[in-house]
């Protein structure tokens, strides 16, 4: 496998943790647009917007994720300044008419002194009412377009500058555990050699002196060679190690690859310590397990 050394590039993977802020400011009026991510198993987009802007956030949602493909994002977008070219106000002077005669009737019939005035009709809300004007709105879209993808730039500068430093540890502990493999692969012999010796004193001492059955001990020993052989585990074992390499390499996204990658060798690495025959290879298999813990919490932030 090829070591953090030899490959000399920085994979471009990213981290699911960043923020980004962007704003702009045209005439009296301010866009400042806040991109929050943190990890998640998917890519989850929640857009908080002002009601007449509403009207974006297909847009918005669109421009997030050809951005970002996975983890939890939160955007928010604020407006502030005038807003004349964004609403009108109309009354209902029909209704208001009616709500008059009404209001009317009521002083006449409880005899209430006074006249009713223009206070009098403005309680009631849906006489008087705010529009948004389309055009006005729609005009603005560039303003926050700007805005979003001066906020996600920043968030994804902050996730690639993250993501590296976390590549970085990772590979040296794939490293590591390339190292750990490389170790255990002489002591499968050691470990058969030595058991032929003991069984061989201890019948020896069993059947004081007698000769022994020479194919009798022979197959004792190739069964537990047999048995304690992980050859094929540890071939497996450095061709994961290699695809983990290669996948951060591509870049992101790479996250789910990656946790397909550490199920794997997780596996080879329970049955390198279920065969395991010495306490060499026992404590190296130790070791290894509490490298791929430490690899697994990094990668679960990996997109």
């Amino acid at each position: 496998m090829e070591t953090a050394e030899q490959t000399n590039e920085k994979p471009s993977v990213n981290s699911m943790t960043g923020y980004g802020r962007g704003r702009v400011v045209q005439g009296n009026v301010e866009v400042v647009t806040e991109v929050r991510s943190v990890n998640h198993r998917f890519l989850d987009v929640t857009v908080k917007v002002p009601k007449f802007y509403a009207c974006f956030e297909t847009d918005i949602r669109k421009k997030v994720s050809d951005r970002i493909h996975r983890g939890k994002i939160d955007v928010t977008i604020n407006r502030l300044g005038e807003k004349t070219g964004l609403m009108d106000v109309v009354a209902d002077y029909e209704l208001a008419k009616c709500y008059l005669r009404c209001l009317e009737g009521l002083r006449d019939a409880f005899h209430i002194p006074g006249p009713i005035g223009l206070s009098d009709l403005i309680n009631f809300k849906d006489i008087v009412n705010p529009i948004d004007k389309n055009d006005g709105i729609e005009q603005e879209w560039p303003l926050l377009e700007t805005s979003l993808e001066e906020a996600l730039s920043e968030l994804d500068e902050m996730r690639r500058r993250e993501g590296a430093a976390m590549w970085k540890d990772i590979v040296g502990r794939l490293d590591t555990l390339c190292e750990k493999a490389k170790l255990i692969h002489p002591l499968v012999g050691q470990v058969v050699r030595s058991m032929r010796d003991r069984l061989e004193k201890k019948i020896r001492e069993l059947t004081n002196g007698i000769a022994l059955d020479e194919d009798r001990l022979v197959q004792e020993v190739a069964f537990f060679a047999e048995r304690s052989d992980v050859t094929e585990e540890l071939t497996r074992l450095e061709s994961h190690l290699e695809q983990f390499v290669m996948s951060g390499k591509n870049g992101s996204p790479v996250g789910r690859k990656l946790d397909f990658l550490l199920q794997e060798l997780q596996r080879e690495i329970n049955t390198l310590g279920s065969k395991s025959a010495s306490t060499d290879i026992a404590r190296h298999v130790v070791d290894m397990k509490a490298e791929l813990e430490k690899i697994r919490e990094q990668t679960q932030n990996i997109e």
